[in-house]
């Protein structure tokens, strides 16, 4: 079995290391979607296992691209991987596998909600949203002066993209690369999460039950945060509105997630269900904006009883 771990984790720090450095080299074309997946082989590790197993193979793998590259990055490689990848991936491996005993009396076991874990995964998103606003300036001009000086770094490699990006076009920039990073990270997240649990479940290596993506909610005061952030987003300017903006759309993109769940859920019975689900996901690939109203029917959730309602009026 101890031979069996070690192999595991081994194959982990190759694969984390191929996803991270490969697609940063500059020569991946198509292949840099293998970034997507670096925290896929923690995730794997962590769930198969457990947190430690998973903070091990991370340990492991910043020690290998510490070596791949301190001559010309230093340690700003190893930094960036363990802040949006290692990290986050040992927290949530973590609570993947949190359990309690129910009673003493049964064998029944409570694990930790994967709502709740949802939760979390908007917050951690949110705070390397707001971490990555302030590492680029503490106020609005250090921030857009920076956000300008990458353009410019751009600029050199592509002088093409100068006439295509213009100073409102930068402004514009400035306000939604938060927002886009929440999405990222969120997308990043869940998706790998969700591949290593089917994944982990396909090999028989699941040591929980599956959890029910269709049974997400966000807690109820995220009703009430989303209301204040969204007011101090008009009310507020400079580097404190973009903060609102972003912890805004990092709320929005978990009510988005609720109303996915919910569709998932009262669409279980119809025969024609998994073509339903196809053409839903298609739309909103190639027509963002109907994510709209399937944001607004997991608002509408926030008291957490939209499922039963809907399959009532059936």
């Amino acid at each position: 079995m101890i031979k069996s771990q070690y192999s595991h984790i081994l194959i982990a720090v190759l694969l984390q290391c191929l996803f991270f450095l490969y697609p940063l080299s500059g020569n991946a074309g198509i292949l840099f979607i293998l970034f997507y997946a670096s925290p896929l082989p923690l995730y794997l590790i962590g769930i198969i296992y457990n947190w430690k197993f998973s903070a091990l193979t991370a340990l492991l793998s910043s020690l290998l691209i510490y070596y791949q590259t301190f001559k010309l990055f230093g340690l700003t490689q190893v930094v960036l991987y363990s802040a949006i990848f290692a990290i986050p991936a040992i927290y949530f491996t973590y609570l993947i596998n949190l359990n309690r005993k129910l009673s003493d009396e049964t064998e029944d076991i409570a694990w930790y909600p994967l709502s709740y874990l949802i939760s979390k995964i908007l917050i951690t998103s949110m705070l390397l949203a707001i971490i990555g606003v302030l590492f680029l300036g503490t106020n609005f001009s250090d921030y857009q002066a920076a956000i300008t000086s990458i353009y410019s770094n751009v600029y050199q490699i592509r002088p093409d993209l100068e006439q295509a990006i213009q100073l409102n076009t930068i402004e514009l920039i400035s306000a939604s690369l938060p927002v886009l990073f929440v999405i990222f990270w969120v997308f990043i997240f869940i998706c790998n999460l969700w591949i290593s649990l089917k994944l982990a479940s396909l090999w028989g290596f699941l040591n929980r039950p599956w959890p029910n993506f269709d049974q997400i909610n966000l807690p109820t005061t995220y009703i009430y945060a989303l209301l204040l952030f969204m007011v101090l987003s008009y009310l507020t300017s400079g580097i404190f509105q973009i903060i609102s903006i972003s912890i805004t759309f990092s709320i929005l993109v978990g009510y988005s997630i609720c109303g996915l769940s919910i569709l998932h859920n009262v669409t279980k019975d119809i025969r024609l269900r998994p073509v339903i689900l196809t053409a839903l996901y298609t739309i909103v690939l190639i027509f963002i904006p109907f994510i709209i109203p399937i944001t607004i029917l997991g608002i509408l959730n926030y008291k957490k009883n939209l499922r039963d309602i809907i399959k009532k009026r059936r």
